[in-house]
């Protein structure tokens, strides 16, 4: 439930800079709900099995929640490979955004809005730009880039972006060791009870 509300909330705050980063960044919200909506049914699965006293179900429980947890050890692994890339992939999108401003009403909408959360502007900086937008203002108003000495955001989108990121991989990988924790402490139980309820069952019929 935890990872759905934060793709909502991943979606609704930055969709500007979803849109910017492209497929694969924008899918990281859904990504979220998938596996928030799959541990959902598995605690689900588990909760029947521990009720019911059901050995096939306790043991299932067991079974997909050590599979998510080697998921997650796989995507640690994935994350941390990817982690040199990260700023070579943020600059050439962000740069495919910028050139792209001038021609298309949505890419200057979702940029303007980046440019504004994240208190940057253009790739590097300012220079980037042909012709500054309002967004890079650090007080908006219609016009502001156009007058003699504008106050502008000085860092570039890709200095912003990285440590936004940096930020909240702390933030995410203490949520990712707490529920990983969790979920050990809940195969555990589920073995220790498929265990007595098959004792059980032999004491019972043998």
């Amino acid at each position: 439930m935890a990872m759905i509300v934060a793709a909502g909330v991943l979606q609704m705050r930055y969709t500007g800079l979803f849109d910017i980063l492209g497929n694969p960044w924008f899918a990281t919200p859904h990504i979220l709900v998938i596996v928030g909506i799959t541990c959902t049914i598995i605690g689900f699965l588990g909760c029947c099995g521990a009720i019911r006293e059901n050995y096939c179900l306790t043991v299932s429980f067991a079974v997909l929640l050590s599979a998510i947890l080697l998921a997650e050890f796989f995507g640690i692994i994935f994350a941390y490979t990817f982690h040199d890339s990260l700023k070579v992939n943020i600059e050439t999108q962000l740069q495919q955004g910028l050139d792209r401003y001038s021609r298309s009403r949505g890419v200057q909408m979702t940029w303007d809005e980046t440019q504004q959360q994240f208190a940057c502007c253009g790739v590097y900086n300012s220079t980037d730009w042909n012709t500054i937008p309002d967004s890079c203002c650090i007080h908006l108003h219609n016009g502001c880039a156009k007058m003699p000495q504008p106050l502008l955001h000085e860092i570039g989108c890709t200095e912003a972006v990285e440590t936004w990121i940096t930020q909240n991989v702390a933030l995410i990988g203490g949520f990712s060791a707490f529920a990983a924790g969790l979920q050990i402490i809940g195969v555990c139980f589920a073995c220790c009870l498929s265990k007595t309820i098959l004792q059980d069952f032999h004491d019972y019929y043998y």
